[in-house]
């Protein structure tokens, strides 16, 4: 569990935000009276009293409900879920390391997926992707897939670090961060590995692949003004 520390803007309310954050509407309360936010409560005294340039801060307290790793015969089958309702302002992540078969005009074996990028946002799913199915925003789901390494190449390590998001504006907050991936020999026999917590160092390298990651546009998403950490106490 973590604070976001929001700005207010323009038009915004605390039933507003509750709601882009993972909260029913009707649960403002569990933000407005956070003791966080005494001090503001003391000076507003109401929630219609919410001034543009305020500082709410936002209980993240959403945790993963459900993860799965399924063997397939050409690769792994992942699944999560997580609690709380879908948010505008939640999101997933995912980097991969693809090993001896990248795929894609970029042959780097790291990425930031979708691999090859299907849009110009640092997020798994697409903005058309939600909109068609709007309970992505809890669930997460990857069917990544090789071909058998021929004999020389030597098998396959394929891995993947994906993460809960929440964004405020550009600024993306990562937490529970898991390790997944599978091992393919040249006779196609499959080994999953994990899912797993990610450790600090792997949290670390994630985030440096977010941040030097691309979508289709030239820029990385670094130089695009977006911004990747870690929860702050």
């Amino acid at each position: 569990m973590f604070y976001e520390d929001v700005l207010v803007e323009r038009g915004e309310t605390v039933s507003g935000l509750a709601l882009a954050y993972g909260y029913k509407a009707s649960e403002w309360r569990k933000i407005w009276d956070d003791p966080r936010n005494a001090a503001l409560v003391a000076k507003r005294k109401v929630p219609e009293h919410l001034q543009i340039g305020d500082t709410l801060m936002v209980k993240i307290p959403w945790k993963v409900t459900a993860k799965t790793l399924s063997k397939q015969a050409d690769g792994g089958l992942m699944e999560v879920e997580r609690d709380g309702e879908l948010g505008k302002r939640l999101s997933w992540v995912q980097t991969v390391y693809r090993h001896n078969q990248p795929i894609g005009p970029n042959p780097s074996p790291f990425c930031v997926d979708a691999c090859t990028p299907d849009d110009d946002l640092p997020f798994y799913w697409t903005n058309n992707e939600i909109k068609n199915d709007p309970n992505l925003r809890k669930k997460f789901r990857d069917h990544s897939s090789r071909n058998p390494p021929t004999a020389a190449m030597g098998d396959t390590r394929w891995r993947a670090v994906v993460s809960l998001a929440v964004v405020t504006k550009k600024r993306v907050t990562i937490w529970s961060s898991m390790v997944w991936g599978w091992d393919m020999t040249p006779a196609s026999v499959v080994t999953t590995v994990g899912p797993r917590d990610a450790t600090g160092q792997e949290v670390n390298g994630h985030l440096n692949l977010l941040r030097k990651g691309v979508g289709t546009g030239p820029l990385t998403f670094t130089q695009g003004g977006w911004s990747f950490r870690q929860p702050t106490p």
